[in-house]
């Protein structure tokens, strides 16, 4: 007998097919978490740069527009300072190099990233992003600085390393299991296989198989009960072959034995003169197929309607090939309908007996046996074997299942306190950032709204200066004018000094919630940029009821007024509108307090209208996307109200929606 290596055992390719398997898996799921992880990664770089490009562009706008390097120059110091800048450098409008920090004298300087390599060869890797600085449309230069990425690709080779041991472990783990697993599972296949080729060689009384209660046990009970039998049923068949080669009176008296042999053995008997179809068949024969001998037509077209059609053809053709001399014996097994319109299984076997001088055949016989118990015997044993190979699979299934789920439970466990401190860390930090980037925008639009504030003052200021000098020169310069030139000159700086303190006070932030009247600090916000409005030919008009008192943060409430202000202006602006026109509108709706602001510029695109309340989305092309986000978490957080937004007829509507008063 050849014996099987351990790749061609049932347990050696079920073992080898499942580490392939979970190894190809684990490949996928590695390469996969490193592809999630540089898109994180690169993400995480391109957000660190967008989060500091407006920070330090804000921080340099003004020293830049002065061409104060100096102040530049401790910008630059200053900022390389924060953990994770490598370099910066800016450059003015002409392309020269004005101030750096962080390059060594000669070392030239980095090209843009473009994209975050991971698996380069740099010594220090680094993300090298170019900001253009700008104010009020004018370039005044340019800004670039590179983020150090060391932290992030080497906390990216840990992940990978540690990845790596516990994928290994696992396969290791995996095989010993599943191994164990096959060896129980094909334990007595190996005496099971050799048992039937001994019967397969003559041998029809192998030693017995191991037996038991499982799955397994009973194939070998069942083959057990399937040797017994054969060797029982071929010793009585051995007997009636020598029965019947004896001649005369033993001869007859042989076959009397062998027709007590075959009725013990409960088949039938069959004698079928092919010549004119006469079949002659026994009492058993007939009650096989659930009918009295008297009841059967003795022709052999009977037994054909009997057979089931799916059958009928296979066993014309092994008969016919029998019949033709091609095979020594007929045999088949196949299904009969009975009298009660039942199938069972018949065990058909017979000969052809007689021939003539041609070898034409003239009389076959046979038995009939009765095999439907084994039949279905098989099928249950067929069944069970397919359920036991359901049952491994499952196993398996089962095992992969519970290894990944320990190791996912494992690292969850690890890093769940880490990544919620780390969560928390970061949504600080976001939220200082966005809360320094707004209000370093909205410094930004105030020092132009003071300057527009301050250009009438000054221009007065100038012409008392202008008239002191000229009465000097005309001798027209008395005690009494230089009184009143000074009283003009305070009166001047006082207002100056006023809208500083106007100024000064709405970015003071409040300190607790505080009854105050919606229409006061309207005009306060209109106030702060109503020379600024003139100046670009555009008109408010307001339109609000005194009564209106809402509970909140009056001066955030007027930030956020003056931030929708602004972007109807820019609005405006950007529509090319000759005469713009912002309305503004204080109404009660359902109880709540209602501020609509309107403009008749271009509208909010549509394909974008949904998005504008995002943070770092913005419509402009140099806007930061940070005013409308600060504007919805305000009203939404510190005044329980909400912020809406609708394109309309020649423009687009802004309303805030706040609680009134209670009463």
């Amino acid at each position: 007998m050849n014996r099987f290596t351990f790749l061609h055992t049932v347990r050696g390719r079920l073992l080898f097919l499942a580490i392939g398997i979970e190894l190809f898996m684990l490949i996928v799921m590695v390469a996969n978490s490193l592809r999630l992880q540089h898109d994180a990664m690169t993400s995480q770089a391109r957000w660190q740069a967008a989060q500091m490009g407006p920070v330090l562009n804000a921080a340099l706008k003004a020293p830049m527009a002065q061409q104060d390097y100096a102040t530049v120059q401790a910008v630059l110091d200053e900022s390389r300072e924060t953990e994770g800048i490598d370099y910066i450098v800016v450059n003015d409008k002409n392309g020269r190099q004005v101030a750096t920090s962080g390059l060594k004298d000669g070392e030239p300087l980095p090209a843009p990233s473009k994209s975050v390599t991971f698996f380069g060869t740099m010594d220090k890797p680094q993300f090298s992003v170019v900001v253009e600085i700008a104010q009020s449309q004018q370039r005044l230069g340019t800004l670039q600085f590179g983020l150090n990425l060391s932290n992030i690709v080497t906390a990216r080779t840990t992940l990978l390393t540690q990845g790596i041991g516990i994928a290994a472990l696992e396969v290791a783990l995996s095989f010993i299991i599943l191994f164990l697993i096959g060896l129980w599972l094909t334990r007595h296949l190996a005496t099971l296989t050799s048992a039937s080729l001994e019967v397969a060689g003559g041998n029809l009384s192998p030693p017995p198989v191991p037996e038991g209660c499982d799955d397994v046990g009973q194939l070998g009970a069942a083959f057990n009960t399937m040797s017994r039998t054969i060797a029982e049923r071929i010793k009585e068949l051995t007997a009636a072959k020598e029965a019947a080669e004896l001649s005369g009176k033993e001869k007859r008296e042989s076959e009397e034995r062998l027709n007590l042999v075959l009725d013990g053995s409960n088949d039938g008997i069959w004698d079928w003169d092919i010549q004119t179809g006469r079949l002659e068949i026994n009492r058993r024969w007939a009650e096989m197929a659930g009918y009295d001998l008297e009841e059967i037509r003795h022709h052999v077209q009977t037994w054909l309607d009997l057979i089931h059609p799916d059958d009928l053809a296979g066993v014309k053709n092994t008969l016919d090939a029998h019949l033709s001399g091609e095979t020594q014996h007929y045999e088949t097994e196949h299904r009969i309908c009975t009298k009660n319109g039942e199938w069972i299984w018949i065990l058909d076997r017979g000969k052809v007996v007689v021939r003539d001088k041609n070898g034409v055949p003239l009389r076959a016989a046979g038995t009939h046996t009765d095999i439907t118990s084994r039949k279905i015997a098989d099928q249950l044993l067929h069944e069970q074997a397919e359920q036991l190979e359901l049952e491994v699979a499952d196993r398996q299934r089962a095992q992969e299942a519970l290894a990944l789920k320990q190791c996912q439970l494992e690292n969850v466990n690890s890093s769940l306190q880490q990544r919620v401190t780390s969560a928390i860390s970061e949504l600080r930090q976001k939220d200082q950032v966005m809360i320094s980037q707004g209000r370093q925008a909205a410094m930004g639009e105030m020092i132009g709204n003071i300057a527009h504030q301050w250009r009438q003052p000054l221009n007065a200021l100038a012409m008392v200066f202008g008239n002191i000098k000229s009465a000097y020169q005309y001798q027209e310069l008395t005690a009494g004018y230089i009184d009143k030139a000074v009283d003009d000159g305070n009166r001047l700086i006082q207002k100056m000094s006023t809208t500083i303190n106007d100024f000064r006070n709405f970015f003071s932030p409040d300190k607790d919630k505080k009854t105050f009247p919606v229409r006061e600090q309207i005009e306060h916000a209109v106030s702060l940029v109503a020379a600024a409005m003139t100046s670009q030919n555009i008109t408010i008009h307001l339109s609000a009821p005194d009564e209106l008192m809402v509970n909140g943060f009056p001066n955030e409430y007027s930030q956020v007024l003056l931030n929708l202000l602004t972007n109807a202006r820019d609005a405006i602006r950007e529509s090319n509108v000759d005469s713009g026109i912002i309305t503004i509108r204080l109404f009660e709706r359902d109880g709540r307090a209602c501020t609509s602001v309107r403009d008749n510029g271009a509208g909010i695109p549509g394909d974008v209208i949904d998005r504008i309340f995002e943070p770092y989305f913005s419509t402009k092309s140099l806007g930061t996307g940070i005013g409308l986000y600060m504007s919805k978490m305000i009203i939404e957080r510190s005044m329980d109200g909400s912020i809406e937004a609708y394109n309309i007829e020649g423009g687009a509507e802004f309303v805030i929606v706040t609680g009134l008063e209670s009463r």
